[in-house]
C-alpha cells in the first residue's frame, strides 16, 4: 500500500510538470534543443515561500530530467480552442495594414499574444489563446468598443501560461 501511494505522487508530480509553467526560468545548461523559460514542480517546491519555508525533496535527479525532457518534447504542442479575428482583409493594402492593427492593439493590450496570418487570400489578425468559448466571448466583449467587427475563432492555440 505504501509503495502504490509512491507510485501515485510520483505519476502526479509527473504530470503536473508541464502545467507549472513561468516566464523568467531558463532551462539548465545540458538541454540545449528548445531554450523556452518555465518552471517544473521540484523548482516551485524548493522555491522559498513569504515565510522562507522550503520542501526539501529526496529524489533521484532522474526524475527532475523526466520532467525537463517531457517539457522540451511537448513545449510546441498546440490544443484546440479560441481566438478573437479583429481583422480580416484581401484589398492590395492589407498586408501593411495587419502590422498597423496589430501594433495598435498590442498598444491596448499588451500582455494579450497577436497572430498575424495570410491564408485563403486573407491578410487576418487574431488575438488571444482561450480554452473555452466562454473566455474569449469575454475578452471579446471587453474589446468591443474598440473592434466593433471582432468575433470569436476555433483554432488551434498555445497553451496559456497558467
Amino acid at each position: 500500500m505504501k509503495v502504490l501511494r509512491i507510485l501515485f505522487f510520483t505519476v502526479l508530480l509527473l504530470s503536473c510538470g508541464f502545467w507549472l509553467q513561468a516566464q523568467d526560468f531558463e532551462f539548465p545548461p545540458d538541454s540545449t534543443t528548445v531554450q523556452v523559460p518555465y518552471y517544473n514542480i521540484f523548482t516551485l517546491l524548493s522555491m522559498p515561500d513569504n515565510n522562507g519555508n522550503v520542501v526539501k525533496l529526496h529524489q533521484s535527479n532522474l526524475i527532475s530530467q523526466l520532467v525537463d525532457s517531457y517539457i522540451v518534447r511537448n513545449y510546441s504542442k498546440k490544443s484546440p480552442g479560441f481566438r478573437v479575428r479583429i481583422f480580416s482583409d484581401n484589398s492590395q493594402t492589407a498586408r501593411q495594414r495587419i502590422y498597423e492593427v496589430e501594433a495598435a492593439f498590442r498598444e491596448l493590450y499588451p500582455n494579450v499574444p497577436t497572430y498575424a496570418s495570410y491564408q485563403d487570400l486573407y491578410f487576418k489578425v487574431t488575438v488571444g489563446d482561450f480554452r473555452t468559448r466562454t473566455d474569449a466571448m469575454r475578452f471579446l466583449n471587453s474589446i468591443q468598443r474598440n473592434y466593433p467587427g471582432a468575433f470569436i475563432v476555433k483554432e488551434n492555440i498555445n497553451f496559456p501560461s497558467l
